[in-house]
């Protein structure tokens, strides 16, 4: 999905999507070096969905998976799990909407 194609998504808040993910980005320092693991990554996943992220090996599947898991925070970016905002919130939660 481009960004272009990002921007012409529904609005965040959709009762009818198990996952929202909008804007994902994730930055790593790496010494004088940002690298840029994550670029933009915007889709939903409507509720009763199945869903597979495939990609070569090093594409950031694993840093998606962790982000939407609430394992790693997202440089920028939002993600809503059955309606409910987990980016910011506080450690304790998470493992509950995990």
């Amino acid at each position: 999905m481009t960004a272009a194609t990002a921007h012409r998504l529904p609005p965040l808040f959709c009762a009818n999507r198990m996952l929202v993910a909008r804007g994902l980005t994730k930055e790593y320092q790496s010494g004088t070096q940002r690298l840029t693991v994550l670029r933009d990554v915007s889709f939903d996943v409507p509720q009763g969905a199945f869903v597979s992220i495939v990609g070569p090996s090093g594409s950031g599947k694993t840093t998606l998976i962790s982000i939407l898991g609430g394992i790693l925070t997202a440089t920028s970016g939002s993600v809503q799990i059955a309606s409910r905002e987990i980016v910011g919130r506080p450690e304790k939660e998470l493992p509950k909407i995990r």
